[in-house]
């Protein structure tokens, strides 16, 4: 057929007995054609000796969603289920956003269920987000549990199932990376014994790992981390490869009583002292081979002095509890020289050791820095910051920015506060963000920045505000070049109050 269908019909004909005399032979190809997909498709023989599976549960006492909602639902999944529609209803555009709002629905829906017919791509979305996957099981009901049963790779709604058993010699023999990792880390929940294990077992396969397999199994000891597994990463740190030593640095620098702390505790109350109520700061004059074995990277980046650099490091790898309260030592005066360089070391230890009672105070003061146009990363540290801070003080941090215009909130980051705040968003930052997009002066000098403001706004402003969104978008004139961002916003907070109200 495949050659015939090349040269043509007229120069090659079908065998005798595949075409019907006196048919056209294009026709002919085409009918053949046909057959040959339905064979595909179902010409198969069927397989025998199997074992029926239970019927699925009854669960028709559990109220089904409207059908409007599972409508919206089949959008969300980018289905078209049953003709429930397709997915160019839902304003959102990329992947992040729709989930958000299919998280959304999934969490309002309380006690129903959905349409039998949207379970498997639900399962499907559940296997590849496992954020979901509580929502998910929660939505599916029993009929979810039933079909997840019926095929492997939806075994992650069964609760009981583990990701890997501890006792599986030939898995950590001769299995993947990943599948010795899970056994490693199944062994290590066992308990101070298990830990021990854990130990012997990455001692026993050291030598003859590859670079990037011990570097996996070596982060495998993050669970059920103690001081007794110190010894094993203090020798890490002593590993020819990169990769390893940089694992090893990470699980010591959590280790706040190790030989490693107290070695960088060492180092930096020799460069930073308060003598006379104030700081005195006296940077490394070099930096030596005990350093660079515990992690101080020896070249500076382009513009910083190596004694600046040597410091900053010295600080971010420094357990804060050193310096005692917050306030009270960013207080004291220190020479103007350093200060900058201090403030930076310490902003990166609160950063990397989460730290929220001097994340607090740092950030106050790191945003005035970049505000006033600081170091170009000053901004990721600032970032880096936000996420070590309190749920309580996310909120009000983002008020004083949006309220200071959506430019000079733009540059410090704002999107990154309102991502980290938690729902609901109050009242004074909804009316931060409001008045932050009527400012037309503000949206405009914001530029590109104003779109990801407004993505992110409308999916965590609270879906009873869509028609003031909506009354915005209305009042911009046709020719502002924000419009259409504005309007994508009003048109998602209406999606989200229009699918709260068909859950309602």
């Amino acid at each position: 057929m495949l050659a015939t269908a090349l040269v043509g019909t007229q120069r090659r004909t079908l065998p005798a007995g595949v075409d019907a005399p006196g048919e056209d032979p294009a026709e002919a190809l085409l009918d053949v054609a046909g057959t040959l997909t339905l064979y595909r498709r179902a010409g198969f023989r069927a397989r025998t000796g199997l074992a029926v599976p239970a019927p699925a549960p009854d669960d028709s006492d559990i109220a089904l969603v409207s059908w409007s909602a599972a409508a919206r639902a089949a959008d969300l999944l980018a289905v078209d289920a049953a003709g429930y529609g397709t997915s160019n209803a839902v304003p959102v555009r990329d992947a992040d956003g729709r989930l958000e709002l299919l998280a959304e629905w999934l969490g309002a829906i309380g006690h129903r269920r959905v349409p039998g017919e949207l379970l498997p791509a639900l399962l499907e979305i559940g296997r590849r987000h496992r954020a979901l996957r509580a929502l998910v099981a929660a939505a599916g009901g029993p009929r979810a549990a039933w079909l997840a049963a019926q095929r492997p790779d939806w075994g992650y709604l069964d609760a009981t199932a583990v990701e890997a058993p501890a006792d599986d010699p030939q898995g950590w023999e001769l299995g993947s990376i990943g599948r010795r990792v899970g056994i490693l880390t199944a062994v290590r929940r066992g308990g101070p014994e298990g830990e021990q294990r854990g130990r012997d077992m990455l001692a026993e396969v050291w030598a003859s790992e590859t670079p990037d397999d011990r570097a996996a199994l070596l982060g495998a000891l993050a669970t059920g981390l103690s001081s007794a597994d110190e010894p094993v990463l203090e020798r890490a740190l002593d590993d020819r490869r990169k990769e390893v030593r940089l694992v090893a640095l990470d699980l010591l620098a959590l280790l706040p009583d190790s030989a490693y702390a107290q070695r960088m505790i060492e180092r930096s109350t020799a460069c930073v002292r308060v003598v006379g109520g104030r700081i005195q700061v006296v940077p490394p004059t070099a930096c030596d081979k005990g350093m660079r074995r515990d992690g101080i990277v020896p070249r500076p980046p382009a513009g910083v002095g190596e004694r600046a650099w040597w410091l900053e490091e010295l600080l971010t790898r420094t357990p804060m509890r050193v310096w005692g309260e917050p306030e009270e030592f960013l207080s004291l005066p220190v020479t103007d020289e350093w200060a900058a360089v201090l403030r930076r070391g310490l902003a990166r230890a609160a950063a990397g050791q989460r730290e929220p009672s001097w994340a607090t105070v740092l950030t106050g003061r790191l945003t005035e820095e970049v505000v006033a146009g600081g170091r170009p990363d000053d901004r990721l540290l600032l970032e880096a910051l936000y996420d070590a801070l309190p749920p309580e003080a996310l909120a009000t941090i983002a008020v004083e920015v949006l309220r200071r215009g959506l430019s000079g909130a733009a540059a410090v980051g704002v999107e990154h506060v309102l991502e980290l705040c938690p729902r609901p968003w109050p009242p004074a930052l909804v009316e931060a963000v409001f008045g932050a997009l009527d400012d037309l002066g503000g949206r405009r000098s914001a530029g590109w920045r104003l779109a990801g403001l407004c993505e992110l706004a409308a999916l965590r402003l609270p879906a009873a505000t869509a028609p003031r969104a909506m009354a915005l978008a209305a009042g911009l004139p046709s020719d502002d070049p924000m419009s259409s961002i504005v309007g994508r916003f009003a048109d998602t907070l209406r999606f989200r109050h229009d699918m709260l109200e068909e859950l309602a």
